[in-house]
């Protein structure tokens, strides 16, 4: 088909432009803008909590090839707020939940009701208790003594019989070596006398399977038969069986033991440098047969390496996906020791993820799209988060010491290169993956007991709440030496942003368009990433302006909101900080005169921007509508 000559239908188009431009500016609706909350709500989806994943914020930043934000959007499914707990006057190694029952073990002599301080309304314990999980209340009808400490716990597969593992040789002036069992069936807890296996020396964890209990520790004999820190009993009897290997190395220990869901395979963690005479796999954890014993193949111990005298793989757990392990160092040589942080891997061995954050980690507790951990993490810079920052504390002023995080249980972040420091590994050479950084930050204060000046060494999550134990003396600025608890957040308080209303700077000052921009430092939450702030005019209750902002605490940024109909005359402004809870910081700017000059020529000046942008839309339009008909006219 030919195309016909446009040019009389462009005169006609020039002749009704006016009336088409007036019909234009009448009829058209303005289109609906999304607010950032809208737009952020639609990139992220429904989210509620550990049912669903989170990974969509660093996908969306490698596909625009800018850094991930280094924390994750998502809300975190617990409180940072810490509920009232019994306390005890030293440390505890480790807890275990049975229902509504929280056993603790330590090595400790009293426990106190919670926001008692040290050598007040003391009761005895001797290195075990027992408190009731929804109230924190110490229960008072189990008291067993241990004359050592306690290191460990485990139950039965049918919840009758609780085990005791540590440092002990009596419980309640009975003869136990090191591991103890009690009948929970009819209350709390009763010493079964008749369950007597003797190791030579100290039993740091144990795990059930069936009726075959696991035992990992120090020891070198046990019923008076070799075992190299490695033993199997019947648990029923307390009988050994033959399932025999062996962690050697210098101070060989092993920390940690669990047993796959299937019961086929034992995930072990140490200091030990081999195992069953292998060290790759068998340097400072090992896969093995719960069946023989035999090292099983396990390509993590080819990337994770960390063992010695001064560095090991402190904590494993377990679940259907595979297992997680956390590692401290206090060596400096990668020939030794390569990391700080924790990791997950899958029941074949192969590595599934590494948080490399520097600084020991001890405990780790992992849900379906969570994993809790407890250390001392002092720089995330290489998955984008914290880097190596002081803090002042009541002690003084040293690095940030971060006690408790929060990760996705996901590999979504490619570890990248942050130079190589002095005794870190540099994970950005080999393409490995981590999770993110959830905005979780509980705030613990170091105790002294151990002389090493730690917090919490073990963390476990229930439905309800998320538990740690240590040698902490305070949480959140209160008294709660040892034990603590942490609510889901459905309901509960959580924590108000952090600082003050002088730390926000808010600053107010007439643009030149006569409007009021008020500009501030944004501050940051410890279980809350996302914080709202409403700028108020006078002593008016609806915002002028508001906006949601995530800044994190290692990148908190310069912000402004802008009070665009300000009528002339004197006015001061608030600016109000809130949190999802209704939690505030307020900050009051100093007073600010809006002249009638400046008034009147921000309102000329926007005028005249509106009716600029409205003729160039308008000539857009003609333009648009001249193609649409050339276009109309071709073949």
């Amino acid at each position: 088909m030919r195309r016909l000559s446009t040019i009389p239908r462009l005169a006609i188009i020039v002749s009704l432009l006016p009336l088409l431009l007036a019909s234009m500016v009448v009829l058209t609706p303005a289109a609906p803008v999304a607010s950032a909350q809208e737009t952020e709500a639609d990139a992220d989806g429904d989210d509620p909590g550990d049912g669903s994943g989170d990974v969509g914020d660093n996908e969306a930043a490698a596909a625009a090839g800018t850094d991930p934000s280094g924390q994750s959007s998502r809300e975190p499914t617990y409180t940072a707020a810490p509920l009232p707990t019994v306390q005890i006057d030293g440390v505890a190694w480790g807890q275990l939940v049975v229902g509504d029952v929280v056993y603790v073990v330590g090595n400790f002599n009293n426990a106190r009701p919670a926001g008692a301080r040290a050598g007040q309304q003391e009761v005895p314990r001797s290195n075990i208790l027992a408190y009731d999980l929804n109230t924190g209340k110490l229960i008072e009808d189990f008291a067993p003594t241990l004359n050592g400490a306690g290191r460990s716990l485990a139950l039965s597969e049918d919840g009758k019989t609780l085990y005791v593992a540590g440092e002990f040789d009596r419980v309640n002036d009975e003869w136990h070596s090191r591991l103890a069992a009690f009948d929970i069936s009819q209350g709390h807890g009763t010493l079964i006398s008749s369950f007597q296996p003797v190791f030579s020396t100290t039993v740091k964890d144990i795990a059930v399977a069936g009726d075959t209990l696991y035992v990992g520790g120090y020891f070198t004999k046990v019923n008076n038969q070799q075992r190299t820190r490695l033993a199997a009993l019947k648990a029923s009897t307390g009988e050994l069986l033959d399932w025999t290997a062996s962690a050697e190395g210098p101070n060989a220990q092993v920390y940690a033991i669990e047993v796959s869901p299937d019961h086929s395979k034992v995930v072990i963690g140490g200091s030990f440098s081999t195992v069953n005479g292998s060290s790759k796999p068998g340097y400072g954890m090992a896969l093995l047969s719960a069946s023989t014993g035999e090292v099983l193949p396990m390509p993590v111990n080819d990337t994770v390496r960390t063992a010695g005298e001064k560095a090991a793989i402190f904590d494993i757990a377990v679940d259907e996906d595979g297992f997680y392990g956390t590692a401290y160092s206090a060596v400096g040589r990668l020939d030794e020791a390569n990391l700080e942080g924790s990791f997950k891997a899958d029941w074949n061995g192969n590595l599934v993820w590494l948080e490399p954050c520097h600084g020991d980690t001890y405990g780790i507790a992992p849900t379906k799209d969570t994993v809790y951990t407890v250390g001392h993490a002092h720089s995330c810079e290489t998955i984008y988060g914290f880097p190596n920052m002081p803090e002042v504390r009541k002690d003084g002023q040293h690095p940030l010491y971060v006690r408790a995080m929060a990760f996705t249980n996901s590999p979504d972040i490619t570890i990248r290169h942050q130079g190589v420091v002095d005794g870190y590994q540099d994970w950005s050479t080999s393409g490995l993956k981590s999770p993110t950084i959830i905005g979780w930050y509980p705030d613990l204060e170091a105790g002294k007991v151990t002389k090493m000046s730690q917090a919490a060494y073990k963390v476990d999550v229930t439905d309800k709440y998320v538990l740690m134990v240590g040698e902490f003396i305070e949480a959140d600025g209160k008294v709660q030496q040892g034990i603590v608890r942490y609510p889901r957040r459905a309901g509960q308080p959580t924590l108000p942003p952090e600082g003050k209303a002088e730390t926000l700077g808010a600053k107010a000052e007439v643009t030149t368009s006569g409007s009021v921009k008020v500009s501030f430092t944004a501050t940051w939450d410890r279980d809350d990433p996302t914080l709202t702030y409403s700028l108020y005019r006078d002593n008016e209750t609806t915002p002028v302006a508001t906006e949601k902002i995530s800044d994190t605490r290692w990148a908190l940024t310069s912000h402004t909101l802008e009070d665009t109909g300000c009528p002339a005359g004197e006015h001061t402004y608030r600016l109000v900080v809130s949190d999802p809870s209704g939690n505030t910081i307020t900050a009051q700017t100093s007073s600010i005169t809006v002249s009638k000059d400046a008034k009147n020529a921000g309102n000329a000046k926007n005028a005249d921007k509106k009716a600029g942008k409205d003729g160039d839309k308008q000539a857009d339009d003609v333009e648009r509508a001249d193609d649409s008909e050339a276009d109309g006219e071709g073949d």
